[in-house]
Formats: structure tokens, C-alpha cells, sequence
């Protein structure tokens, strides 16, 4: 009679362990890093990413370094590579020094709008891209939207004479450096973190990027002038690291990835929301803001880099390719 009354005390502590081991996860700490401040619709992603994940995987606690914090988008890439960087979004454009097949996006006027460009994100040619991304240590969570690239200057410019000779900061990308000097102006790629210091050192003129990025920056006080040429629809990685992911349990990394899906369709989203009321804001807070006079002719230019740039980009049926989805 002891002897099945300690078995069954011993099944009930055995039982017991095992479910406690199963529902009590381990804690796990990600890092997420990115280079734009509070205020900006990445940083409104990563929190929605460490909310989502509160819910579904609550032992995962996201710790958050806004601001570039953790190094420029350049760094935060190895950091992933490396695993000192759990997750990070960061630009299409500097992604593409890792994996290639990103080059295409830094192309002129490639995108018909963003209906295309989130298109592009969801069809097999993002798929794809998510495969090469994972042979460089990288696991994308999801594809998110920068906004519309344009020009902030010290000066105006109206016209691409006005442009002629002006030092403009660019990212590190031979299409858009091919693309500015296309236009006239002299591309000077500088780290992201230091363009407001630039800019106020006159080191540079002008900077192209975002309309909304150029807000969050405070860009408007160093370079008051913005002309809307529309010339990239923003392409942007959210991204965690290989090793990292790997370390997870299939139950987590299933949280993490649903996390990220969803937090990047809220920052594709929020956005564009930003974006629509983006103009009247910056006029109000003293910016001129234009549309060039000669604006078929900016594009025109801009074309010659396709074709000069294809071979170096993916070649002319990858570009095809991109540009085909509906």
C-alpha cells in the first residue's frame, strides 16, 4: 500500500517538473537597434515588436537603443552578422553592401509608387530576397517603408541648374552617388549620424533622404530648403540576427517572426499617415518647400543610371523582373 502511495507521489512531482519545465521559458533578452530618434515611425515599429511579443512569448524581453545608439546602419548590420545586434531595421541601400540583390531599389524612379513597392515586398521577389538575406546571418522579420526620398538644401533649388556644383550627402551607394552626379550636383556619402553636424559645418549643402526622416532630424534648421522629387520609394530591412534566431525555440522563433510581420505592417501604415500630412507641417515651421520646374528632366537623367547601372545591380531581367509586379 506505501509502495503505490509513493508512486503515486512520485508520478504527480514527475508530471509536475515536466509541466513547470514546458510553460517556465528560460528569459532571453533581444536588442534592438536602430538609427532614427523617438519620434520617428522605426521607432514606433520596435515598440510595436516588443508589445506584440509581451503577448505571445512574454519570457523575451526587447530592449530598445534608439538614435543609433548602437552604431550606424553599416555597424548595426555586422553587429547582427557578428551577434552583438539581436535586431535592427535598417535601409535597403546599405543593406545591399551584404547582400547585393538590394542594389536594384537604390535605382532612380524604379518604383511606379507605393502600392508597387509593397507589392514588390509581399511577391516572390521578396521572398527571395529574404533567402539571400538569411545565406549573410540574417533573418528578416519584415519589410517596412522609409518614406519618399527627396532634397534638403541650405539653398533652393528650383531647377537643376540650381542644383549644379552643390555638395549633397548621400548614403554609401554606387547607384545613388552614380545618381546624383547624373543630376549635376557632388554626392558626398557621410554616416547618417553625421549629417546635421555636416550640414551645420557647411562640410555639405544639402542631404537626399525622407521627408519624415529630415522632421525627426531637426534638418529643417540647418537646411530649410526642400525640393520633392519622389526619385526612391524607400525600401527598409527589419532584420534579426542568424545566430540569435537560432538560439530560440521553435515556439519563440515563431513569435518573432508573426512580432515582426506585424510590426512592420504597422510602420508601412503609420508611415504613409505621417507622410500625407508631412508638407503642411514643414511649411509651417518655416521650411520652403518646392517642386522642380524642370521635374521631366530630372527624370530623364536619372533613367541613363538604369541602364548604366544594371550589370552592377542584378542585370536588366532582375530589374524586369521588379518592376513587372503588379
Amino acid at each position: 500500500m506505501m509502495n503505490k502511495h509513493f508512486l503515486k507521489l512520485t508520478l504527480a512531482a514527475i508530471c509536475t517538473a515536466l509541466t513547470a519545465g514546458v510553460s517556465a521559458q528560460q528569459p532571453v533578452t533581444i536588442t534592438f537597434g536602430h538609427v532614427l530618434q523617438e519620434n520617428h515611425p522605426y521607432h514606433a515599429m520596435a515598440l510595436r515588436f516588443a508589445e506584440e511579443l509581451k503577448q505571445s512569448a512574454p519570457e523575451i524581453d526587447v530592449r530598445i537603443y534608439p538614435a543609433g545608439q548602437l552604431g550606424d546602419e553599416k555597424a548595426l548590420i555586422e553587429g547582427l552578422q557578428t551577434g552583438s545586434v539581436d535586431v535592427a531595421t535598417v535601409t535597403s541601400a546599405v543593406t545591399a553592401n551584404f547582400v547585393p540583390q538590394f542594389k536594384a531599389f537604390s535605382l532612380p524612379f524604379l518604383f511606379r509608387d507605393t502600392d508597387h513597392l509593397f507589392a514588390v515586398m509581399d511577391s516572390d521577389v521578396g521572398d527571395e530576397l529574404a533567402q539571400q538575406m538569411q545565406t549573410k546571418g540574417l533573418v528578416k522579420l519584415g519589410y517596412g517603408y522609409g518614406g519618399a526620398r527627396d532634397l534638403y538644401t541650405q539653398v533652393p533649388v528650383q531647377s537643376l541648374a540650381d542644383l549644379k556644383g552643390v555638395k549633397v550627402r548621400t548614403m554609401q551607394n554606387p547607384a545613388i552617388v552614380a545618381t546624383w552626379n547624373k543630376l549635376g550636383a557632388v554626392p558626398t556619402p557621410i554616416s547618417w549620424n553625421d549629417v546635421y553636424v555636416s550640414l551645420q559645418q557647411k562640410l555639405v549643402q544639402g542631404g537626399e533622404g525622407t521627408g519624415v526622416s529630415y522632421k525627426s532630424m531637426n534638418f529643417n534648421q540647418v537646411a530649410p530648403h526642400y525640393t520633392r522629387i519622389n526619385y526612391i520609394l524607400s525600401w527598409h530591412n527589419l532584420m534579426m540576427s542568424k545566430s540569435k534566431f537560432d538560439q530560440l525555440t521553435p515556439a519563440q522563433q515563431k513569435a518573432v517572426l508573426e512580432a515582426g510581420e506585424i510590426a512592420a505592417q504597422y510602420e508601412r501604415a503609420l508611415f504613409l499617415e505621417q507622410e500625407t500630412a508631412l508638407f503642411d507641417e514643414l511649411q509651417k515651421m518655416g521650411v520652403k518647400v518646392y517642386t522642380p520646374s524642370d521635374a521631366p528632366m530630372w527624370s530623364e537623367k536619372a533613367a541613363e543610371v538604369i541602364a548604366a547601372e544594371a550589370d552592377n545591380v542584378g542585370g536588366k531581367a532582375w530589374i524586369e523582373r521588379i518592376q513587372a509586379v503588379k
